[in-house]
């Protein structure tokens, strides 16, 4: 079974959205572990959809990355798969495909999508992963798993480093040597809004973690951005030169 591990915090029309493009998914064997982070709302949506693979749980007001925690703790299956309340799953085989990697090896599969803008969609292509990992996070958050025995063995997820939690975990996976495995095709809508860009709100406390991720893992300097800006300026979709072992096609 796939463990879908879904924050949210006050957005239960979007959450309400995300849960239907689950609800279109070919791959049955699935479960989405909402961990409601506010006022209850998304345990509203959740109780309200009759769908028995859809679990909620609350954390009031303690963050985004102890919300994941949480719904880590609580996963039934096999493979966790990240999944922001306001994001969506566009290609019904996704899941499918997901499971057909993670079946067979151990490693952290992520994918392609689109940018969701209000007038138009942006092709998000993160390319194979390398070197640039150092330098740039392009991998969306959402749509990527790996198992959760591996997840475990990397440490689990490091509250510590806030909204950059996500670049924390893909570094310790490449540097512990774990393939990347790439979906290709328009899989993921991933919604762009004041809140969830790095040069919007909250730029100072985005700085402050950037730098945190940076003393962790000995980088270079790290310029903050956000995947509306590294599409805009052409970052994804760019040939890349992957280390042995870190990379492949599916």
């Amino acid at each position: 079974m796939i463990s879908l591990l879904i924050p949210t915090r006050g957005r239960p029309a979007l959450l309400r959205e995300a849960l239907a493009s689950l609800g279109r998914q070919t791959f049955p064997r699935f479960e989405a572990v909402v961990v409601d982070d506010g006022a209850g709302e998304g345990l509203e949506v959740v109780a309200s959809s009759g769908d028995p693979r859809f679990r909620a749980f609350p954390n009031p007001g303690r963050g985004q990355v102890e919300a994941r925690q949480r719904a880590l703790e609580v996963a039934r299956g096999e493979v966790v798969l990240f999944l922001d309340d306001d994001d969506l799953l566009l290609d019904p085989a996704y899941l499918h495909r997901v499971w057909r990697v993670l079946s067979r090896e151990e490693a952290l599969v992520y994918g392609e999508g689109v940018l969701l803008l209000p007038q138009e969609e942006l092709p998000f292509r993160p390319g194979e992963v390398g070197g640039w990992l150092l330098r740039e996070n392009r991998l969306l958050a959402s749509g990527t798993a790996l198992r959760k025995k591996t997840l475990l063995n990397l440490g689990g997820l490091d509250g510590e480093m806030g909204d950059y939690w996500d670049w924390d975990l893909w570094l310790r996976a490449y540097g512990a040597g774990l393939p990347f495995r790439y979906l290709r095709g328009r899989n993921l809508g991933v919604r762009v809004h004041g809140k969830n860009q790095s040069y919007g709100a909250r730029q100072e406390e985005r700085a402050l973690f950037l730098e945190r991720l940076r003393a962790k893992h000995g980088l270079g300097p790290l310029v903050l951005k956000d995947h509306l800006s590294l599409a805009l300026e052409g970052s994804t979709g760019k040939p890349s030169h992957p280390g042995p072992g870190q990379h492949g096609v599916v």
